[in-house]
């Protein structure tokens, strides 16, 4: 089977795993989930986030606690290319042209050429799929994957935390050359860093 294929199915049987989890467990697994980021990103830490879609975790409450205790928050815009814009307020938040809600196009954009040495920026990335070595199965657009490849490209110091329900951790993700690896992966049993 080609790598495009292995991916497109495994999409399709992540798809199918969280179609048949019941909203009260997608609920409180969410909410678990929300505590344990509460718990292991400590408060002064910017954030890049994402806005969840109704098959992606809801991490609505942790992105109002990042905006309670003063911390940044930048949530992605996508416009032909990815960009992250800060966030002041959840309710701002607009449709944007692939049908996610995003920040308007007034929020300043992430600076990460000003980033001061022994600073790491911490990003929450949703995806598919999941595995413990860090390897993630997207959308298929690779918009995450380029905008990590050219901010690492260029010194920028980051951490990557996958963010997924249960259902979406798999023994193997296929993987291809530009696929970007997480530093660790984020469920509602706790942020798990990954194998190298």
């Amino acid at each position: 089977m080609h790598i495009h294929e292995e991916k497109a199915s495994l999409r399709k049987a992540i798809d199918e795993r969280i179609k048949h989890l019941s909203d009260g467990d997608r609920s409180a697994e969410s909410r678990s989930l929300c505590r344990r980021l509460t718990e292991g990103i400590p408060k002064g830490t910017p954030i890049c986030a994402f806005f969840p879609m109704r098959s992606e975790p809801d991490i609505t409450p942790f992105l109002e606690e990042v905006l309670r205790r003063g911390d940044p928050l930048y949530l992605p815009c996508f416009d032909g290319t990815l960009v992250f814009r800060q966030v002041t307020d959840l309710g701002a938040l607009v449709r944007g042209k692939l049908g996610t809600l995003e920040p308007q196009g007034t929020g300043a954009i992430l600076a990460t050429r000003n980033q001061e040495p022994g600073t790491s920026l911490t990003l929450l990335i949703p995806g598919r799929a999941f595995d413990a070595h860090g390897h993630r199965l997207g959308r298929g657009n690779g918009g995450y994957d380029l905008w990590i490849d050219s901010e690492r490209k260029n010194g920028v110091q980051m951490r990557l935390i996958g963010v997924a329900l249960e259902c979406q951790i798999v023994d193997s993700v296929p993987v291809e050359s530009h696929d970007q690896r997480m530093d660790a992966v984020a469920t509602a049993r706790g942020i798990t860093n990954c194998f190298p």
